[in-house]
């Protein structure tokens, strides 16, 4: 050791600083909860069946505010095992939800943005307008009322999906 190295040695060890302190060991590395199983669910009765009907209020592609009455998507993602809440981290937060139509329209939402936990927008999966059922755009069509555009409000919707990325 030279001169100089020593005295800087000496001077670091009367402030508390030694080579131990100045090496940072590596973060243990977490084991992350698994991604949430997919599911494929079609949408009819019987699966919209048992769960709370809602009503909102929500401006039409025409600028027109109508009453849509039916089910928060996110109830019906939970009713099929998604996770919601704190568990909604990590790997769950690169799972997806395809919310797809009858015409092969399919639009995509990520699972945290249909969390209660993360948002207060609610998606409704809507069978009547005003008290009415839907006349061309039904039986369900899904309602997005929080966003400024209607690209995501799915006429004849069918089916909703939850599906997971792989992480690079």
């Amino acid at each position: 050791m030279t001169p100089k190295a020593a005295v800087l040695a000496v001077a670091l060890t009367f402030f508390g600083w030694s080579a131990a302190t100045a090496q940072t060991p590596a973060p243990a590395k977490r084991t992350p909860a698994p991604p949430p199983a997919p599911f494929h669910v079609l949408i009819n009765a019987a699966t919209l069946g048992g769960l709370p009907r809602i009503t909102i209020p929500a401006t039409d592609e025409a600028g027109h505010t109508n009453k849509y009455t039916g089910f928060s998507l996110h109830d019906l993602l939970v009713k099929e095992g998604a996770p919601t809440g704190e568990p909604v981290r990590a790997l769950a937060m690169l799972s997806y939800i395809l919310v797809s139509a009858s015409d092969g329209y399919h639009v995509l939402f990520t699972l945290a943005e249909l969390d209660p936990s993360f948002t207060d927008h609610v998606a409704v999966i809507a069978d009547q307008i005003d008290g009415a059922p839907f006349k061309n755009a039904g039986p369900y069509r899904l309602i997005v009322p929080f966003e400024k555009r209607q690209a995501r409000w799915v006429r004849n919707m069918t089916a909703v999906d939850l599906q997971n990325l792989t992480p690079p």
